[in-house]
């Protein structure tokens, strides 16, 4: 009987100190007001290399990002450094958690921490291989400053004309999104990739560790298409209305939907020969994408691609 009540004892202290851990967490990312408290000044990045140990060109954009943002921290986290904000933020989500560190796919793992950082402290995400062409502060026009919570642009846009090889008719780029913390569109993205990567893995009859997921698999499930499906899911919610593509297809100006700003292809696509991008010159233009696609090491769906172009 006495080691009966001592095992119900160490339960309920475990089961009051996850509820605790949980809502602070809560209380620690929740902001007081979406409509008022400022976007934290955070800008997230994450690498394999420590930013010393990388080539001239990340270091060139590293220096950039810090020369136009003088009042932004800077936050540059390698694999034990993202898995260690993971475990700490999240310790209230083990679902978070678990997903995260049970991944092994370096493009997968990549694509789903910057949700999450956004998700736990807000700020901007922005890929290594992408350089600042304008201060962030200047990024939302004044008259949606009081606003904006998360700000996501167009990567390109097939204006109705059929998709070819691509999954939708107009996507949305992952390399760089702003957000608030606690934002419900990060929570939707999170929410729904982990129910991807559960499919994902059940459909291949594996374990989240040993999940082997093909170019498509990544988009759809982590990547950018996740991405845009996520953000026409949320948006559908809080205007009552079924939000599509067609809403966005276009644009040439800034689009402000309910709390979410939509950039134009040029703010952050720009400098490609698609979807009547800008120049990185044109006035619109505020991150340069340069594709150098560092996340190729060790991703499976980067292997497939090479052995289909070596087969062809």
């Amino acid at each position: 009987m006495q080691y009966g009540r001592i095992l119900l004892a160490i339960v309920a202290l475990f089961a009051a100190f996850q509820l605790l851990t949980y809502i602070a967490y809560r209380q620690r990312i929740t902001p007081l007001s979406l409509a008022t408290a400022p976007i934290h000044r955070k800008l997230w990045q994450t690498s394999k290399l420590a930013p010393m140990a990388l080539e001239k060109e990340y270091q060139d954009n590293i220096r950039l990002w810090d020369e136009k943002n003088p009042t932004w921290r800077h936050e540059i986290l390698t694999d034990n450094g993202a898995f260690e904000y993971v475990r700490d933020t999240f310790a209230g989500s083990p679902d978070i958690v678990e997903a995260f560190t049970t991944l092994t796919d370096n493009i997968m793992r990549a694509d789903f921490f910057r949700y999450l950082c956004l998700l736990g402290d807000g700020g901007v995400y922005s890929d290594m291989d992408t350089e600042a062409l304008r201060p962030i502060e200047t990024w939302i026009p004044e008259e949606y400053k009081n606003k904006t919570n998360a700000v996501v642009g167009v990567e390109y846009d097939t204006f109705g004309q059929g998709r070819g090889m691509a999954l939708l008719d107009l996507q949305l780029v992952n390399w760089t999104i702003m957000s608030r913390a606690n934002h419900r569109l990060m929570e939707i993205v999170v929410k729904n990739i982990i129910a991807a990567l559960n499919a994902l893995a059940q459909k291949q009859g594996v374990p989240l560790s040993e999940i082997k997921a093909n170019f498509n698999d990544v988009l759809a499930s982590t990547g950018p298409v996740q991405l845009t499906r996520s953000t026409w899911q949320y948006l559908t919610e809080v205007t009552g209305q079924e939000f599509t593509w067609e809403r966005v297809s276009g644009i040439t100006e800034p689009l402000l939907v309910h709390d979410v700003l939509i950039m134009p292809v040029t703010s952050f696509g720009n400098g490609q020969s698609h979807s009547n991008a800008g120049p990185p010159t044109d006035e619109a233009a505020l991150v340069h994408h340069q594709f150098k696609g560092s996340w190729k090491t060790g991703s499976h769906a980067y292997k497939e691609m090479q052995k289909a172009e070596e087969a062809s």
